[in-house]
């Protein structure tokens, strides 16, 4: 018959191993709750890298579409000014013929103010010959 080997140790024994047991049990507790702080801590990590991840895309996305826009306003102020300097120099064209035609209709004018003057002295002088 084999001897019960619990029979051969105290009682002061089983309690100190039944502390020590407990101990065990509280610090694995513990641990237990870290382990469950570091989870939850490195899964709010992760979903904090996650949102700057998509920020970073929606910012590069932002700046291509911006880069996109400011290559069409410079494309289109260069067509602009390549208009405007056409119509300026169509305005210069313009405005020389607007003032060959003001010299035109200047002589013109000194024309029909001599002609009347003519034709005024001209009646003058037939009513002058008239009244002698």
């Amino acid at each position: 018959m084999s001897k019960d080997p619990e029979a051969d140790r105290s009682t002061a024994e089983l309690l100190a191993e039944w502390r020590a047991a407990g101990r065990d049990t509280v610090a694995a507790r513990a641990a237990a709750r870290v382990a469950a702080m570091a989870l939850a801590a490195a899964t709010a990590a992760e979903e904090a890298a996650n949102e700057v991840d998509a920020a970073a895309k929606a910012t590069l996305e932002a700046v291509e579409k911006a880069r996109n826009a400011a290559n069409k306003a410079k494309a289109l102020a260069t067509q602009a000014a390549d208009a405007a300097t056409l119509l300026i120099g169509e305005a210069g064209i313009d405005k020389a013929k607007a003032n060959h035609d003001v010299d035109i209709a200047e002589d013109a004018e000194s024309d029909a103010r001599d002609a009347f003057h003519k034709a005024e002295d001209k009646a003058f002088d037939h009513a002058k010959g008239n009244a002698d």
